[in-house]
């Protein structure tokens, strides 16, 4: 397939790599060209505008960073764009945004999924991601050959607007899981305990978790290079506080930590950087 790409940052940089990898061609647009030379040395084309990239590409991806980007970059699109073409959302975004996205692209004849993804930087390395997608089924099952690229698990969620849904209900449980890692802990160290513990005899119990697998061991050496930045879990945290249907306490909770640290200059440090606040 011609496949555009619109944000090829941490997350997007290794995802076009593994559609080349598959023999897809891609067009890549990046306002800093010089960090995605990777890309260009594979063989991805590097486009001047989202304009030549729409005009080029029969689907068009985006992997940006916040809601206002996704606007932002769509506006542009949609300008250009003709119709029968594909465009997919992989930026974790707003789901009444998504719905949004979708109309207007049906108004332009244009098919628009939200297909956001869980399994961080390492994820996307690996080509091992999960994606959460919502919209026209059909169109779903055209774009296997995309998302089976970069993707191993892949799950239809419905329609539009569905995707950033579970991807936000992901959020929350990492956002509480996070919390209970940092809790615990921090409690081990007070009563005189190695915080390492929680590590080497609860992993594989009932409180085993991903998070503590991957990020654990990151705490306790405080090491914060991010996979996944606070910025951008804030954002996220946000989108699942906006609605008004369920009381998020956890989330409530959670968030204003992480705001303590974005105040102390912390936004770019990845989301194991929350054992700093209990520190």
């Amino acid at each position: 397939m011609k496949i555009g790409w619109v944000g090829a940052g941490i997350m997007g940089n290794p995802m076009v790599h593994h559609l080349l990898k598959n023999g897809h061609e891609a067009h890549v647009y990046a306002r800093h060209p010089q960090k995605i030379q990777n890309l260009i040395e594979e063989g991805a084309v590097l486009e001047e505008s989202i304009a030549s990239l729409v005009q080029h590409s029969d689907v068009i991806c985006t992997m940006v960073g916040f809601p206002s980007d996704v606007k932002e970059v769509y506006g542009t699109i949609f300008e250009h764009i003709e119709p029968g073409k594909i465009c997919i959302d992989f930026t974790t975004s707003s789901p009444s945004l998504a719905v949004a996205l979708a109309q207007q692209g049906k108004d332009k004849q244009v098919t628009v999924l939200d297909a956001p993804v869980t399994g961080g930087d390492a994820g996307a390395k690996q080509g091992t991601l999960t994606i959460l997608v919502g919209g026209p089924k059909e169109i779903f099952d055209q774009l296997q050959p995309v998302f089976t690229s970069f993707g191993k698990d892949i799950f239809y969620c419905g329609e539009a607007g569905a995707g950033q849904k579970v991807k936000i209900a992901n959020q929350i449980m990492i956002a509480n899981t996070l919390q209970g890692i940092c809790e615990a802990m921090t409690y081990l160290k007070s009563q005189g305990c190695d915080p390492a513990l929680v590590i080497q005899n609860l992993q594989n119990g009932a409180a085993g978790s991903r998070q503590l697998e991957l990020l654990g061991p990151k705490m306790l050496q405080n090491d914060f290079d991010p996979g996944f930045y606070i910025k951008h879990f804030v954002k996220d945290l946000r989108i699942a506080l906006d609605q008004k249907e369920v009381k998020l306490t956890g989330v409530e909770n959670v968030i204003q930590e992480y705001i303590t640290l974005m105040d102390q200059g912390y936004q770019d440090l990845g989301t194991q950087a929350l054992i700093k606040y209990f520190q």
